[in-house]
């Protein structure tokens, strides 16, 4: 008798893996934005710090979804 057992998608596993990483390059982003803003960096565009917020918020975004991959129970 043949069991099949769940698979975990690929991206699901590189996400799990992954997960701890992108919440720290999210925190050095969040650093960068805050060394930016207080004007320690020189003159940093506006759209340099907007473009880092963006990869901040995706950086947590697929750090939780790691999370949520690594702690899936496969029922």
């Amino acid at each position: 008798m043949q069991v099949d057992l769940p698979t975990i998608a690929p991206m699901d596993r590189w996400l799990a893996r992954l997960s701890f990483s992108f919440f720290i390059i999210a925190a050095v982003l969040v650093w960068e934005i805050y060394k930016s803003m207080i004007g320690e960096r020189g003159p940093v565009p506006q759209w340099r710090i907007a473009l880092y917020m963006i990869a901040t918020v995706m950086c947590i975004a697929l750090g939780a979804m790691g999370v949520r991959a690594r702690h899936r129970s496969n029922l």
